[in-house]
């Protein structure tokens, strides 16, 4: 249980809270499962002026600003992580194109110089045609 000091504008809404008695502060109960909700958003709470008590709008986050404010570094620690591991992936990726090109070149240049060595081969083993014609016997 914690009473507190407010000043609130025309619509009830919270403008300023002191912990002390000052003056032309009104004094206000907060409950105890306000308190941390009433420090984070004060200006979200409105003064019932007729019933003379602080009202809890409802629909406040359930995260604290420092845990969002915290997570939030947290994710742009991991995306810069992220970016890293992709530039390198991008490097090796470029390395590995390029080191397949290579092989391709080699593996055509070796299929020309078998397919050369093919046709000299054929020109080397091929054997006239023999004479067709029968003789008598």
């Amino acid at each position: 249980m914690m009473f507190i000091y407010i000043t609130f504008d025309s619509n009830g809404f919270i403008t300023d809270y002191k912990k002390v008695k000052t003056d032309g502060y009104t004094k206000v109960f907060v409950l105890d499962s306000w308190i941390n909700q009433f420090a984070q958003y004060p200006d979200k709470f409105r003064y019932d002026a007729t019933n003379q008590k602080l009202l809890n709008p409802g629909n406040l986050p359930s995260v604290s600003l420092n845990q969002v404010s915290t997570d939030v570094t947290t994710l742009q620690t991991q995306l810069q992580s992220l970016q890293s591991t992709g530039t390198q992936t991008d490097s090796q990726l470029g390395a590995l194109v390029s080191n397949i090109s290579v092989v391709q070149g080699q593996i055509l240049g070796e299929l020309q110089n078998i397919q050369t060595q093919l046709n000299a081969s054929e020109k080397a083993t091929a054997v006239p045609a023999a004479n067709t014609t029968n003789s008598p016997a």
